[in-house]
């Protein structure tokens, strides 16, 4: 029941800006609250645990952990190339589930999508780590989120 909850505010908070702004606009919407959330339940449920050291040991627990208080279910898959820049896969990615395989409907994808990209940099960035977040829907509901760590200056 709280998934599709979850699942049915996410929709609703799309709807609710479709009405009032642009496409450009609700993306940006969608991103900055998935980064408030992402921030603030990083910092709550990890507030008892050790830091981590490593960006690779932040973004598997980003994987593991926060997807698993998301969506009930782990990230499919995760690729690095050591230099800053991560890819996360989710084979099956709850909020695309209902959307149609049409180019139309992929081209939306994104703005289902945004949510998540924020709340990825809330969490990344409550860690240290700045970071930009960008995804991708080829096949729904299929999706990858590609994350670019930003180099200390």
């Amino acid at each position: 029941m709280a998934d599709s909850l979850f699942e049915f505010f996410h929709h609703q908070m799309i709807l609710y800006f479709e009405e009032n702004f642009g496409e450009e606009q609700i993306q940006y919407n969608m991103e900055k609250i998935g980064y408030r959330v992402g921030f603030s339940l990083v910092e709550k449920a990890t507030k008892e645990e050790a830091r981590f050291k490593e960006n690779v040991e932040i973004v598997k627990y980003i994987c593991k952990d926060l997807w698993q208080m998301l969506f009930r279910k782990q990230a499919d898959n995760l690729k690095t190339n050591h230099t800053g820049t991560f890819v996360i896969q989710d084979n099956r990615f709850r909020f695309l589930n209902r959307v149609s395989q049409s180019k139309q409907y992929l081209d939306r994808g994104q703005l289902y999508l945004s949510f998540t990209c924020g709340v990825i940099r809330g969490a990344l960035t409550n860690f240290g780590m700045p970071c930009t977040v960008t995804s991708e829907v080829n096949v729904s509901p299929t999706c990858k989120f590609q994350i670019s760590i930003q180099q200390a200056g």
